[in-house]
């Protein structure tokens, strides 16, 4: 629009867009589901212009397509203007021939675009709006339109308040503006058209008329009804006679769903930063609709396949990853159930402290600790208190959250480097950005532009005195794209100075970083700037290394392998990448295998420049997420590897030599963690596993292709000890029961026994339990075990009979819970049987105590 580029390549577009929204104006995630306007995943129709078609044509073409190609009726239809925008108005009326009344004009909040920032193209637009209420309503809305200026008014105030009625369903934007910083508007050289028409409503809007009106909202048509009746039949929801929760809770699990399944096909995954972090809200926001509609089992994985019998056609690339998308959904599924099992004890706990309080508020600091610590979301959290009276203090809660985000801003100061911004700026606008000569060089003569130390600009630094050293030209490659900085020595007439690490300012100003090993430097010296040679050599090898790997993960795992994040460094490197699940061993080898044959083929590795468009068509690997100008350096290895890159390389993959794979890991849901050497590090590695077994074997006596059996054997033998232990500790249990069960005390029509038992688990206690329910008519029993000073474990029992809520009933879960309090923990479950934990068993008989007040006090 602002004329930078010229010629245009072209000057109209029509799109239809895969959109992602769970932010920004008009998108409030929590709204997905429960209006016709608001979704997380949409198809975008659009057309525009760059300097060719404006305004008149925009206009004339959008309403001869609602009115002739989609046939809407001009009854139902009103058209919206930005109030200053004379031209459109006139247009619509005189030569589109919208009755004036049917022209609405809006204010600027709702009917003016732009700027993106504080400066560039803006303009107003025009909205298409349907009506989408009965014939009695319309006849409501017509005659309002005929009240003149009190009629306008009002219809100003629903179609900004009652979107849902009043049903925005074309967005006509006439960028004509280049906003200035001092709020002036200046005519756009190439004056424009961007239009926006969601599918998902203008198919709402044609089938709402076929259906008579039956068809009321996004979720009903036959776009998206398919995947909510899958969503509803795994939740047990009967979709058309649920109540409007449910129905809500089908709606976003479908919407979600077919977002969720078209992120993760372009390569997002889940994470808590970025666009992971919107994915990972989007997923979790449909799983607590499930969670509150008591669905505690994995299930999104299984929706996949209807959105892609419903879209696949359309977007093959979804049917491509469906393998991949399931495993990533279904592995955050079960991240979250186990979260949400941490998280509930915390949050009785919290529950019944805000009552027992009398104030019945849980306090915003608590909040946000049990999102931050156990990943609880805040909305659950206050759903699940809502539904015991409880609230929760948002204020409080965003409080800390700005406090906690305050803390850990990670943005790029200079000041991290021990260097006043405005200093390096000063040095950029005298002599422009440092000239990088590394890629192809080791050492070069340069000339000191600036020395800083202590955070302000010397003339001059003496020996042993720490500082940063800028230079008008260097081979010292600055830490970037995950590989680390260059050291070596600046070496003068004067003195020398030892490189510690080389660092880049945003405006590509290298720092050489350490500090001066002997005599003096100064501001105008001649240094020569000689890098460490093998070291560099070493990074050179494990870079190169890296491109070759990711190729071949590629090969072994699938093209769903994305690049998340690496570390390039002289001793090993690391790369994390999306995958579902750990590799086997069998696929680490194969990885393996794939590098050391392209290590054989020794390929030259060819380092271009080429227009960021041109680089790729080549079919090069772009990382999610980084940033490119115009243009960009790629790195190709023979016809096996092709990526954009900034690093330094081999000058052919032979160069590589040894590799060899030493961890794979997760660091994180979907996404995993490769660690690997190569050259002389790999080698003396593969000595030390050598030298492990070596080990091995001589404490086993065994030969190495028989220490799998040995150690097999082994672990047998000591489960078996293991079982014979626990069995030795149930027949001591046992062996007292008895004289436990005749000492049960008499508590209205229950007999209550508590007790402790040391070194139990769990099923012991359980069974035990187990035993006391069907020897005992109206037992109720309260067992704990302690199996470390910190570790108390809690099991409540209740005779059916008794068990319940309410008069004359005992509750399991709430003396599991009472008991587990008093013990520093938490814990609940059925009203027959409760399971808890608790971390000092000092209080133990205080609980018991307690568990024997509250039966009484259930039971008078």
């Amino acid at each position: 629009y602002a004329g930078a580029v010229d010629p245009l390549p072209y000057r109209r577009a029509t799109t239809v867009q895969k959109c992602l929204r769970a932010g920004g104006k008009g998108s409030d995630l929590e709204n997905v589901g429960r209006t016709l306007r608001h979704h997380t995943f949409f198809e975008m129709l659009g057309n525009f212009s760059f300097g060719d078609y404006f305004k008149r044509e925009a206009l004339h073409w959008g309403w001869d397509f609602v009115y002739n190609v989609m046939k809407l009726p001009r009854e139902r239809l009103w058209a919206t203007t930005f109030y200053e925008d004379d031209e459109a108005a006139t247009i619509l009326e005189t030569e589109v021939g919208i009755p004036r009344e049917r022209i609405i004009p809006l204010n600027a909040k709702e009917n003016f675009w732009g700027p993106a920032g504080d400066t560039g193209a803006c303009g107003p637009c025009s909205e298409i709006i349907f009506f989408m209420g009965n014939e009695e309503q319309l006849a409501e809305a017509c005659r309002t339109t005929a009240d003149g200026e009190r009629g306008r008014k009002e219809l100003e105030r629903r179609i900004c308040e009652e979107g849902d009625r009043y049903f925005e369903i074309w967005n006509m934007v006439f960028p004509q503006f280049d906003q200035q910083l001092d709020g002036s508007r200046l005519p756009l050289k190439n004056r424009g058209i961007d239009t926006g028409a969601g599918l998902e409503r203008m198919t709402t809007a044609l089938q709402f008329l076929e259906s008579a009106g039956a068809i009321r909202s996004p979720y009903h048509t036959d776009l998206l009804r398919p995947i909510v009746n899958a969503a509803a039949a795994a939740l047990g929801v009967d979709y058309d006679q649920a109540e409007p929760r449910a129905q809500l809770a089908c709606n976003a699990v479908a919407d979600h769903i077919r977002a969720l399944t078209f992120a993760l096909s372009e390569g997002v995954v889940p994470s808590n930063e970025g666009r992971g972090y919107v994915l990972r809200r989007i997923l979790r926001r449909a799983l607590r609709f499930a969670y509150l509609l008591e669905k505690d089992q994995p299930f999104m994985a299984g929706l996949v396949d209807p959105v892609i019998a419903q879209m696949g056609g359309a977007y093959p690339e979804i049917k491509e990853n469906a393998a991949h998308v399931r495993s990533v959904i279904r592995i955050e599924e079960e991240q979250f159930l186990r979260t949400v099992g941490r998280g509930s004890q915390m949050l009785d706990r919290l529950v019944a402290e805000a009552k027992d309080s009398g104030r019945n508020v849980i306090a915003g600091s608590d909040v946000f600790e049990l999102h931050a610590t156990h990943g609880f979301p805040v909305d659950l959290t206050e759903e699940i208190a809502q539904a015991e009276g409880v609230r929760i203090d948002r204020a409080g809660y965003q409080d800390a959250m700005k406090q906690h985000q305050a803390l850990a801003k990670a943005s790029w100061k200079g000041a991290d480097l021990g260097v006043e911004a405005e200093l390096l700026d000063d040095v950029f606008d005298r002599r422009g950005a440092t000239e990088f000569l590394g890629y192809d060089e080791f050492e070069c003569e340069a000339t000191v532009l600036a020395l800083i130390r202590d955070g302000a600009r010397v003339e001059r630094v003496e020996a042993g005195q720490p500082a940063s050293v800028i230079l008008d030209e260097t081979t010292f490659y600055a830490s970037s794209g995950g590989q680390v900085g260059d050291t070596g020595v600046l070496t003068s007439a004067q003195g020398a100075f030892t490189v510690t690490d080389t660092l880049k300012t945003p405006s590509a100003i290298h720092l050489h970083l350490g500090q001066v090993s002997k005599g003096a430097l100064a501001v105008g010296d001649r240094v020569r700037a000689a890098l460490d040679a093998p070291r560099r050599r070493a990074i050179m090898r494990n870079h190169t290394a890296t491109h070759v790997m990711q190729a071949a993960l590629k090969q072994v795992l699938g093209k769903h392998v994305t690049q998340r994040g690496s570390e390039v460094t002289s001793e090993a490197l690391r790369f994390d990448f999306t995958h579902p699940s750990a590799m086997t061993p069998e696929q680490i080898a194969e990885v393996e295998r794939l590098v050391a044959e392209t290590v054989c083929r020794n390929h030259a590795v060819r380092v271009d420049v080429l227009p960021q468009e041109d680089a790729l068509k080549t079919g090069a690997i772009a990382p999610f997420g980084e940033k490119y100008g115009a243009m960009v350096r790629v790195v190709r290895v023979g016809d096996w590897s092709v990526e954009f890159c900034g690093g330094s390389h081999l000058r052919a993959s032979g160069e590589i030599g040894a590799f060899v794979i030493t961890g794979e890991s997760s660091i994180a849901a979907g996404t995993r963690r490769i660690e690997a050497m190569t050259g002389p590090a790999a080698i003396a590695w593969l000595g030390e596993q050598r030298a492990l077994v070596q080990q091995v074997t001589a404490k086993l006596s065994a030969k190495p292709d028989e220490v799998v059996e040995r150690i097999t054997a082994m672990q047998k033998e000591i489960k078996s000890l293991r079982k014979e232990a626990q069995k030795t500790r149930q027949q001591s249990a046992s062996s007292g029961l008895d004289a436990l069960i005749a000492g049960a005390q008499a508590i209205g029509t229950a007999k209550f026994i508590a007790h402790r038992f040391d070194g139990l688990g769990v099923e012991d206690l359980r069974n035990t339990a187990d035993v006391i329910r069907n020897k005992v008519p109206g037992a109720v029993a309260v067992l704990a075990s302690v199996e470390a000073p910190d570790k108390v474990s809690i099991v409540c029992c209740v005779d059916k009979a008794l068990a319940g809520k309410g008069p004359g009933k005992v509750n399991a879960g709430d003396l599991a819970k009472a008991v587990a309090q008093m013990c520093g923990g938490g814990g609940g479950g059925r009203p027959d049987l409760a399971q808890a934990g608790g971390k000092d068993a000092s209080k133990l008989e205080a609980a018991f105590a307690e568990a024997g007040r509250m039966v009484a006090q259930a039971l008078q």
